[in-house]
């Protein structure tokens, strides 16, 4: 079975929304919460090797924290998956997901003074960070998509790795491997799409802007549990 193998057309739509999804959250993070990724491990890890390393500490924990509590999210997100990895599982997973931003959402409405060395500001960060790993567990887990949602890293591995493939592998593969290049760029872009759109539409109704990937989340629930 080739990589593109497990990513049908109907699972790669819902694949871009969650992808705008998990890029319309980190935007809305690192806007609300002191430069904060709650998607972007990656970033969080070299933000907190920068902070330790030129003494400011506490600039730099929250960065450090982050990560194993988006860890938390996807241990959760699997473990739900693995114990019934049926649609409406996944359905519910995402419900319970859209939730975890709703509590993020009323967090932010609630406080004030939003600096990353606030112990606040993380408290409001722990629901998204969660909610962010659980996302990756979801559409994967029902083997609709062979892409992560709210990281991109791997995706961009993806496109350069199987473009590669697409001109120098296998005769018999390189069509598949085309088109999962594509898919993967589009998966990344649709990523890059939702931060922008996140960052916009917060210059013009602020925080409010969190009950769009809500939104978009429910329907994506909505859609899996009528497989």
């Amino acid at each position: 079975m080739t990589a593109a193998a497990p990513q049908t057309r109907a699972g790669f739509s819902e694949t871009c929304l969650l992808a705008s999804v998990g890029g319309s959250v980190d935007a809305i993070g690192v806007i609300t919460l002191g430069g904060l990724f709650v998607s972007h491990m990656s970033g969080n890890t070299a933000a907190q090797g920068v902070f330790f390393g030129q003494g400011q500490w506490w600039l730099a924990w929250p960065h450090l924290v982050a990560v194993p509590i988006f860890l938390l999210g996807l241990f959760l997100g699997y473990l739900l998956m693995e114990r019934a990895p049926t649609p409406r599982q996944c359905a519910g997973v995402l419900v319970l997901e859209a939730g975890l931003l709703f509590v993020f959402f009323i967090l932010l409405l609630m406080g004030a003074d939003y600096r990353v060395e606030n112990p606040w500001t993380f408290l409001t960060a722990v629901p998204p960070l969660i909610a962010m790993g659980i996302q990756n567990a979801t559409l994967r887990g029902l083997k609709l998509s062979a892409f992560p949602s709210t990281y991109v890293t791997g995706v961009l591995d993806t496109v350069g790795r199987t473009f590669a493939k697409a001109i120098a592998g296998k005769a018999e593969e390189r069509a598949e491997n085309a088109l999962m290049a594509r898919r993967a760029a589009m998966v990344w872009t649709s990523y890059a799409l939702g931060a922008i759109a996140g960052s916009a539409i917060f210059l013009g109704i602020g925080k409010w802007v969190v009950l769009f990937p809500i939104t978009s989340l429910l329907a994506v629930a909505w859609s899996v549990a009528r497989r």
